[in-house]
């Protein structure tokens, strides 16, 4: 024939080779469970929170930084998203935007405040708590000169008040009055309070694209920041659906 003769090994051989090929699949199989049960158990100790305090531009920057350094999350894994919250109500199919010419699904007019919504280990969320004390000292945000319900301080905990994760966030208060949310509340600027919601009761509502990822209005985080936005998705509201011709009609409008 063509090709050159090969001569099977020795039945021996043959068996030492079979046992060593099975003993790496057995090695192989039994690490992919590990991995598998590990994988499981972090996504089972994770918990949704989320955090606002003014415009959620510098919000959700300051949060990414912790998952970075504190997660060690990087690009896709990152999961800080600005969001609105702690409305009562929400538009056709669920939807909630932004101001927009179009007056579709207004999330100021249906009691929503801006936020940045988290996915984290819940063993961490002392560290988160204490970051949100950082970026809103005192409940206060930064941005006083945005004033009215959106922008007002608010935190979503599973349980609201009652959620175990309670006693971390009151630890670094200092003082400020922790409020049971009820929704559509007014403005918290100067009143030294921070509503809670419960998150089974008050979602957060992801964000439109061009949100998330932004510069503040008085700072700017850099190209390689900004370009985060392309693990973001479109939603339904103006300025995504529309695209960019969309975005430009929002532009009048200021977090």
């Amino acid at each position: 024939g063509c090709f050159p003769r090969i001569d099977a090994p020795p039945p021996r051989q043959r068996s030492q080779r079979a046992y060593l090929v099975a003993a790496a699949m057995k090695a192989f199989l039994t690490s992919l469970a590990a991995m598998a049960i590990a994988v499981a158990t972090a996504a089972a100790d994770d918990v949704k929170v989320y955090f606002g305090c003014g415009c959620f531009w510098h919000v959700q920057h300051g949060f990414v930084q912790l998952e970075e350094s504190l997660l060690g999350r990087l690009g896709g894994s990152i999961s800080a998203r600005t969001a609105y919250a702690g409305g009562t109500k929400v538009g056709a199919d669920g939807l909630v935007c932004y101001h927009n010419g179009e007056g579709v699904a207004d999330y100021g007019s249906m009691g929503h405040a801006e936020a940045v919504l988290l996915n984290i280990p819940k063993a961490r969320y002392p560290e988160f708590a204490k970051k949100f004390w950082e970026l809103c000292p005192k409940g206060q945000r930064q941005d006083p000169q945005d004033v009215g319900g959106e922008y007002r301080s608010v935190v979503g905990l599973p349980g609201g008040m009652q959620s175990d994760l309670i006693q971390s966030l009151d630890a670094e208060a200092h003082g400020v009055k922790l409020i049971a949310g009820k929704g559509d509340e007014g403005d918290t600027l100067d009143s030294d309070k921070v509503f809670v919601y419960d998150t089974d009761r008050f979602p957060a509502h992801v964000a439109e694209k061009f949100h998330q990822f932004h510069n503040d209005m008085m700072d700017t985080y850099g190209g390689d920041y900004n370009a985060l936005q392309r693990f973001a998705v479109n939603t339904k509201c103006p300025g995504d659906s529309a695209g960019a011709g969309g975005f430009l009609g929002l532009l009048s409008f200021t977090s």
